[in-house]
């Protein structure tokens, strides 16, 4: 039987029936991009690679992919039999743990956890938090030479001090944080396999310093079309926010106490609500992400004065509050739960048809966590699809706010307009544009919150179709993964804090401008900055030049910017075929390796619609 909590009589079977890939498992079946996902990891591993990031979307079942590929990997030795999962929560923590014990029952699982869950680092399967691995005395239970793998959930964290602190225990190329450190002269290089639907950080930290390369991705759009996702239906409501007085925190998003000012105030939250009622009233379970503990308890108030049945949890709810809560909102209880910052990762609830993003962020991981939460598929509770409500500032365009127009490179103040080259998409709208009807509701709306509207999408493939011809323009001329964004502007961002962006120019002889981009910190603060590359007379000549400086100018590895084949390379099918170059001493790449069903993604990690190309405050 297995154990979440330390226990001194935990069975440990013979290795060969535990941690290889037996029929105990067999309650779960797989998913053919899991499998896939499996496969791409363990032949990356078998050619060498011992830092691999894997990139699924929040509802495609990362944990139960990450036990059956610990189920399936070898030993590196005799003895490296164990297995040790990194999490950011005591929740994820729980959660995992379960899935382990639920999908193979022989295995030993423990929790490595705070006071009350101390492992004896001896188990087939320990799921730590990293908080509490940063205790010396903790971590050293866990001997990286009886390790065979280490997991990182949420792995979009890697990047930060504290991880690489517990990581380079681990594996010698992750560095230290500490330029002072010195590392064990001998040290296993135990592999690093990280998880994450947002391989992404707007702090600006490489994730390249922990991992080499992606070697499968799925995005949500892929999910959608194949019915592993719900849909989306989208409503941005356009209303005077102001943002630009908004502070920013170290990390370049808006900062809570300045943001609040903005959001939790009086005629916004009524404005919430209101939306809420017009727009998603006939929801039965809809989430809400806030700024602050003082928005939380606010906007709460604000629907109980509307006689809806709103309740919140936040940072400070007891656990077994918070579990009963929850526990009560996924049996469909109560119509809308409320938060800030606690349901943002990891929350299983898959009866969620509604999200309302009621705290604007310039975190794409953020926004993406938050919206994620409404993805999975919930046929007993009738769940058809997702309806996700976001606020566009009309005011002051504030650079790089999310929304889920921007995740697809999209203006969100542009979508209705007939003279953009949208006209595919703007067929796909189910309405224009129309003012809030406030006689529908009994108070008017707030004029300083100026003229609001709402603007409403079916799905997500209508807002994603007017993209696709161009980005298979560009696809067509680079082995590189460019991102189209909005009209003639393509991007090739990195994980080392370096991006290359192509836009359009003033010069008709010359019409694109090709630059580079870098995130610097100056007076602790993040700021991109810019320098020209190069203008050039067509799209092609642009990226080819941009692909060469790349090749040949950039002091970074050409596997940093994940890539694709060339068109003769594409499979039967006509999927893109995706292959990431393993080094920086202008190696041909490597030849296209056997077909599966891996490559039949989109190479797209980063949908970058940052900043202006020039510096900001």
């Amino acid at each position: 039987m297995s154990s979440l909590r330390c226990s001194r009589l935990v069975l440990h079977l013979p290795w060969d029936t535990r941690f290889t890939h037996t029929n105990a498992s067999n309650s779960v079946v797989l998913r053919p991009y899991q499998e896939d996902c499996i496969r791409e990891c363990l032949d990356w591993l078998d050619q060498g690679a011992t830092r691999l990031g894997v990139s699924l979307p929040a509802g495609s079942g990362k944990t139960t992919v990450f036990i059956s590929l610990l189920s399936r990997l070898s030993p590196r030795n005799e003895n490296a039999k164990r297995a040790l999962v990194v999490v950011n929560s005591v929740e994820l923590a729980r959660q995992s743990a379960a899935q382990a014990s639920r999908m193979f029952p022989d295995w030993s699982v423990e929790i490595e956890q705070g006071a009350k869950h101390k492992a004896t680092g001896l188990a087939d399967f320990t799921v730590a938090t990293y908080q509490t691995l940063l205790n010396p005395e903790r971590l050293a239970k866990f001997d990286p030479t009886k390790t065979k793998a280490i997991i990182i959930d949420e792995a979009h964290h890697a990047a930060a001090p504290s991880y690489r602190k517990l990581l380079s225990y681990f594996h010698p190329d992750v560095r230290h944080p500490d330029p002072n450190h010195c590392p064990q002269a001998e040290q296993d290089q135990v592999p690093v396999l990280g998880f994450s639907a947002t391989f992404s950080r707007h702090d600006g930290l490489a994730l390249g310093s922990v991992f080499e390369r992606i070697v499968y991705h799925r995005d949500v759009l892929q999910m959608i079309d194949e019915d592993w996702l719900c849909d989306v239906r989208l409503t941005s409501v356009r209303v005077k926010l102001d943002l630009s007085s908004v502070a920013l925190n170290k990390n370049g998003d808006f900062a809570s106490t300045s943001l609040a000012r903005v959001m939790n105030t009086p005629s916004m939250n009524e404005l919430v609500v209101r939306t809420w009622l017009d727009r998603a009233a006939k929801c039965k379970s809809t989430l809400i992400f806030c700024v602050n503990v003082a928005h939380v308890r606010d906007l709460t108030n604000a629907f109980r004065q509307y006689g809806v049945d709103a309740r919140y949890l936040t940072g400070q709810t007891n656990v077994t509050a918070r579990k009963e809560l929850v526990a009560s909102f996924r049996a469909g209880e109560f119509p809308v739960l409320i938060n800030c910052a606690v349901l943002t990762e990891g929350a299983d609830i898959p009866n969620i048809d509604c999200v309302i993003v009621a705290r604007p962020t310039r975190s794409k991981n953020i926004f993406s966590q938050m919206i994620g939460r409404g993805l999975r598929l919930s046929p007993d509770t009738g769940k058809e699809d997702c309806h996700i409500i976001d606020y566009v500032d009309t005011v002051n365009r504030v650079s790089s706010v999310m929304s889920v127009p921007t995740l697809l490179g999209l203006d969100p103040m542009k979508l209705n307009l007939g003279n953009e080259p949208l006209s595919t998409l703007q067929k796909e709208l189910k309405e224009p544009s129309s003012p809030l009807d406030t006689s529908a509701t009994p108070a008017d709306v707030d004029p300083n919150l100026g003229s609001v509207t709402y603007e409403d999408h079916e799905s997500l493939q209508s807002l994603s179709s007017s993209l696709k011809g161009r980005e298979i323009q560009i696809r067509q001329i680079s082995r590189f993964a460019w991102v189209t964004c909005k009209k003639d502007t393509h991007v090739l961002q990195s994980f080392t804090s370096v991006k290359v962006k192509i836009s359009r120019s003033t010069d008709p002889e010359r019409p694109f401008d090709v630059k580079l981009h870098r995130y610097i910190f100056r007076d602790g603060r993040r700021i991109e900055v810019s320098m020209a590359l190069q203008t050039a007379a067509s799209l092609e000549d642009a990226v080819h030049g941009a692909d060469t400086y790349i090749q040949e100018k950039l002091n970074i590895d050409w596997q940093m910017f994940m890539s694709h084949p060339p068109p003769s390379h594409s499979l039967a099918n006509g999927a893109s075929q995706l292959v990431t170059y393993s080094t920086v001493e202008k190696e041909s790449p490597p030849p296209p390796r056997k077909s599966n069903g891996s490559w039949d993604t989109t190479q797209r990690l980063q949908s970058i619609h940052g900043p202006s190309s020039q510096p900001s405050g």
